[in-house]
This record gives structure tokens, C-alpha cells and sequence, in this order.
């Protein structure tokens, strides 16, 4: 199974992720946060790596074949419930991931790095990575980079039927 996991503020990061979910046959999982903050306080925690809580969301990953984290970028980081969720994650050891940044302008390197970093701690295997900009989603431009995306990941997972 394909678990694709995401959170999205505005809508675009959920565009993107659900593009790739029917190229790759995954499952959607959105990340919800509990309570959502201001703008200058979702940049602030973003900024300094900190974690807000989320709903209760699949973080085991017993049943799970290959991950993909889809995120925004705030403040070239990711945001704090992303945080939180990587941080929640189990049972992961020796799978496959991708990362999926979408973002307004720049930091996508930065914000990949971190989803890297904190999976990778877990024994995961790090396969690929894409970046989509908000301009691009808007004018639905983006396709080209999830068709090359999801085969990256097709290709070490098969796809679901």
C-alpha cells in the first residue's frame, strides 16, 4: 500500500497530493491539525521547528509499503502538525518514502532536507523528491512534475489495485 500523507493550508499541496494519489494508486491521508494559528505564528513555529498537535491519524506504519509526505514550505521549513506527524510515525523501519514539497517561492531544499532527516532517523529509505509552486498549481501546470514523480516512486512500488 501507498500511504500519501499531507497537509495543506490553502488547498495546494492537496491538489498536488491528490494528482499523485490516482497516479500511483495511494491512499490519501490528510494531516488535521486540532486547532489552526495565525499567520505570524504558524511562520514562527514553522521557523523554529516546533510541533503543534494533529487529529488522530494513521502513524503506524506496520501496513504501509511506501510512504509520501506532502507539504507546504513555511518559512523554508515545514509546518509544525508536518512535525508532528513525522515525529509520530512508527513501525517504519527499512521502508521506502518520497517527499512532495509545494511551495509559494523558494525553501522546497530546505523543507525536503527536514522530512529526509527525521524519516531517515527511523530507518527509512529515502527515494525521491519533487517540488510544485503555487503559481504553477494554480494554472494547473503541475502535471508534468507529478508524472515524473510518481514514476519514482512506481517503480520501486508497485502500484495499488
Amino acid at each position: 500500500m501507498i500511504l500519501i500523507v499531507y497537509y495543506s493550508g490553502e488547498g495546494h499541496t492537496e491538489k498536488v497530493a491528490t494528482a499523485l494519489g490516482k497516479k500511483v494508486g495511494g491512499r490519501l491521508a490528510t494531516i488535521e491539525p486540532v486547532t489552526e494559528a495565525g499567520t505570524f505564528r504558524k511562520a514562527m513555529t514553522a521557523m523554529f521547528g516546533m510541533r503543534a498537535a494533529i487529529r488522530p491519524m494513521k502513524t503506524d506504519l506496520s501496513d504501509v509499503d511506501f510512504l509520501v509526505v506532502a507539504t507546504p514550505v513555511w518559512s523554508r521549513k515545514v509546518p509544525p502538525y508536518v512535525n508532528e506527524y513525522l515525529a509520530g510515525v512508527t513501525n517504519a523501519a527499512g521502508k521506502p518514502f518520497s517527499v512532495l514539497a509545494e511551495m509559494g517561492g523558494s525553501g522546497a531544499e530546505n523543507a525536503i532536507e527536514i522530512v529526509r532527516n527525521s524519516l531517515e532517523a527511523k530507518g527509512m529509505r529515502f527515494v525521491s523528491s519533487a517540488v510544485t509552486v503555487e503559481s504553477e498549481v494554480d494554472a494547473g501546470r503541475f502535471g508534468p512534475a507529478i508524472e515524473e514523480f510518481a514514476r519514482t516512486i512506481t517503480a520501486v512500488a508497485a502500484p495499488a489495485v
